[in-house]
C-alpha cells in the first residue's frame, strides 16, 4: 500500500492561533541569544568554560556523521539537495524556494511583508501597520510583533500542473484573515544553515529530531504518525528538511502530499532542474551539470535521486518515497555549509595577526566577563550542538533541555518554545522542566554579524542592541528565565570591542562574499532583489 506522508502541521500560538510557521528548516531556533549567561551551579566561571568546552577552531571537530541512511554516493547526493534546496518550482506558486528564507550567510535579509503581528494580530512595530509593506529601517520590537519571512499566499492546493513548463501547483487562493491576499509571514525569525550541521536538534524549539524517519520533522517521538521510511541517527537536518515544503505558510498550498501521485515529489520528478535559474559554470557542486547558455541543470530529478541512492526505480515508484530522498539530500548539501575559516579560527589556530587588537580584546570579554562562552560553548559556539549534549548530558544547569534556555526576550506567554506540543499533543521538551517553556535554542554565532535582526522573534536590531540587553540582565523577569540571567558590568569600551569581535572577527569571507561552498544558483526573491548565480571562490583569499 502506497504510504503518503502528512510532513508539516503547522504549530499554532496560544490565545489567537496565528500560525508560527517555520515549522521546518529553522525555520524556528533561539532565545538563547547571543550571550547566553552561566547557569547557577556555584562553579566557577573559569572552571565552566575551560573544563566543560572551550572555544577552539570549528576545524578541530569533526561534523556529526548520520548513520541508517540509504545514500549510496555522496557527492551525487549532495548535488541533488542543493539543487532543490535553491529550486522556486518547490513553492506552491512557482516562486518560493528553500533558499528563499536563507540567502544571505543562511538566513533572510527581507523587509518587505515580513512583520507578523503576533498573537494580538495588530501590527505595530518596524514602522509597519498593516500586511505587505516595506520596513525602511530596522528598528528594536517591543510588542509581541515578530519580525519573519514572507511565505505563501494563503490557498488550497487542487493538483500540481500536468504541464511541466509551469512552476506553479494548480491552487485555490482563499486569502488570510491577517494577512488577506499579501504573503504570510512567519511568527519567527528564520535561523541560519550554515554550521546547522553541528545541531543535535533544529528549529528554534528543537523540534527537528536528531533521528530522521524519512517522513516528518519528529524522529520516532510520539508527534510522528506516519512511521518510518529510514531510521537514521545524527540526522535533524533531514528532519528540518521535510518540514517546510509542504507548509501552508512558508512554501505551499494547503494539503499538497510529499509522497505518491499529484505530490510534490510527482512535481518535481517531471521538471528540468532549476529550469527558471540561472546556474553559474563555476558552482562548486552544481557547475558541472549546468545548462550551457541557458536555465537550469542538464539532467533530471529522477536521474540525480537514481546516481545518488544508487537504484533503477522509475520516477513512479522514486515519488513513494520522495519525502526520504528529499531529507536525505538536503541534509547532505547543507553539512557541506561549514564555515571555518573566519579570523577567529585563524587566531585560535595560531594566526595572531588574524584579530585586531580591539577584536582581541573582545574576545577576551567573550570568553571572561561577559559570560558568553558558556552557552556559545566549543568550537561550534553552542551549547545545542552534538559534542556538547555527548559531553554534558541531556540537562543544561536550570535543569531543562541542554542547549535551551529563556533569557527574557518576551514573555513566556507569547511563545511557549521548547514546552510547546507537535501534532499529536507530545511536547518538545523532553526533560519536562519548567524551565524549558519559553526556552529557544542557543544559535551558533560565526557570520552574526551579516544578519538582520536577533533572537527568535527578530526583537533586536543590532548587536549592540543584544550586547546591551545582556549587560542589563534581559529585558522580562519570567519566573522561567535562566537562572543567572543577571546584570553584568559591561563598560562602553568592553561592548564596543565586544561587539567588534561579533560583527567582524566571526564573519567568514566565503560567506560573505557567497563564495564555495556558499555559491549558489540564481535566486528570483519575492520582496527582495533577485540574487544573481555565483560560483568558485576566487574573492576569498
Amino acid at each position: 500500500m502506497q504510504r503518503v506522508a502528512s510532513v508539516s502541521v503547522p504549530f499554532k500560538g496560544p490565545a489567537s492561533g496565528r500560525l508560527f510557521g517555520f515549522t521546518g528548516l529553522g525555520l524556528m531556533a533561539t532565545g538563547a541569544g547571543i550571550l547566553s549567561l552561566v547557569l547557577s551551579t556555584g562553579t566557577s566561571l573559569a572552571t565552566v568554560v575551560d573544563d566543560r568546552l572551550p572555544l577552539a577552531p570549528l576545524s578541530s571537530v569533526a561534523a556529526p556523521a548520520p548513520s541508517g541512511g540509504t545514500i549510496a554516493n555522496q557527492a551525487a547526493a549532495v548535488q541533488l539537495g542543493k539543487a532543490l534546496f535553491w529550486d522556486v518550482q518547490v513553492g506552491g506558486d512557482g516562486k518560493q524556494a528553500c533558499a528563499s528564507c536563507h540567502f544571505v550567510a543562511g538566513e533572510d535579509t527581507r523587509l518587505t511583508n515580513t512583520v507578523n503581528p503576533g498573537n494580538d494580530g495588530i501590527f505595530n512595530s518596524e514602522g509597519i501597520t498593516g500586511p505587505g509593506q516595506t520596513i525602511l529601517a530596522v528598528r528594536n520590537i517591543t510588542n509581541d510583533d515578530r519580525l519573519g519571512s514572507a511565505g505563501e499566499v494563503a490557498a488550497n492546493f487542487i493538483s500540481v500542473d500536468p504541464d511541466s513548463s509551469h512552476a506553479a501547483d494548480i491552487c485555490n487562493v482563499t486569502g488570510d484573515p491577517v494577512f488577506g491576499q499579501n504573503r504570510q509571514v512567519t511568527g519567527r525569525k528564520a535561523p541560519e544553515v550554515i554550521n546547522a550541521v553541528f545541531n543535535r536538534d533544529n528549529f528554534w524549539d528543537g523540534r527537528a529530531n536528531h533521528n530522521f524517519n524519512g517522513f516528518n520533522p519528529f524522529g520516532n517521538t510520539g508527534n510522528n504518525g506516519d512511521g518510518n521510511l529510514v531510521n537514521m541517527t545524527n540526522s535533524s537536518l533531514a528532519s528540518q528538511a521535510d518540514g517546510p515544503p509542504n507548509n501552508p505558510v512558508e512554501m505551499s498550498c494547503a494539503h499538497r502530499a510529499f509522497n505518491g501521485a499529484n505530490s510534490l515529489g510527482a512535481k518535481m520528478l517531471a521538471r528540468q532542474p532549476l529550469q527558471f535559474q540561472q546556474v553559474s559554470s563555476k558552482d562548486g557542486v552544481l557547475g558541472p551539470l549546468a545548462s550551457a547558455g541557458g536555465n537550469g541543470l542538464n539532467t533530471s530529478y529522477g536521474d540525480l535521486t537514481r546516481a545518488a541512492f544508487g537504484t533503477s526505480d522509475s520516477d513512479s515508484a522514486l515519488e513513494n518515497s520522495f519525502s526520504s530522498y528529499w531529507g536525505q539530500a538536503v541534509q547532505a548539501y547543507e553539512s557541506t555549509l561549514i564555515s571555518d575559516k573566519t579570523p577567529m579560527d585563524k587566531y585560535l589556530s595560531g594566526n595572531q595577526s588574524a584579530l585586531t587588537q580591539n577584536q582581541a580584546n573582545g574576545l577576551n570579554i567573550f570568553q571572561g566577563k561577559g559570560q558568553c562562552a558558556v552557552c556559545h560553548a566549543g568550537a561550534e559556539m553552542t551549547d545545542a550542538s552534538v559534542n556538547f549534549y555527548a559531553l554534558n548530558g541531556p540537562l543544561n544547569r536550570d535543569g531543562g533541555d541542554q542547549g535551551f534556555h529563556n533569557d527574557g526576550v518576551r514573555p513566556t506567554r507569547e511563545d511557549g518554545g521548547r514546552a510547546n506540543t507537535g501534532p499529536n499533543g507530545v511536547a518538545w521538551s523532553v526533560s519536562g522542566s519548567s524551565f524549558d517553556r519559553g526556552a529557544f535554542k542557543t544559535p551558533s554565532l560565526r557570520n552574526v554579524g551579516l544578519r538582520r535582526s536577533f533572537f527568535h522573534n527578530g526583537g533586536k536590531a543590532t548587536l549592540t542592541d543584544v550586547v546591551n540587553f545582556y549587560n542589563r540582565g534581559g529585558d522580562f523577569a519570567n519566573a522561567e528565565k535562566s537562572k543567572d540571567m543577571k546584570q553584568l558590568s559591561l563598560s562602553s569600551s568592553d561592548i564596543s570591542a565586544l561587539v567588534d569581535f561579533m560583527k567582524n572577527g566571526l564573519t567568514d569571507c566565503r560567506v560573505a562574499k557567497e563564495q564555495a561552498p556558499f555559491d549558489h544558483p540564481a535566486l528570483p526573491l519575492n520582496g527582495g532583489a533577485d540574487r544573481p548565480a555565483t560560483g568558485g571562490n576566487s574573492l576569498c583569499s
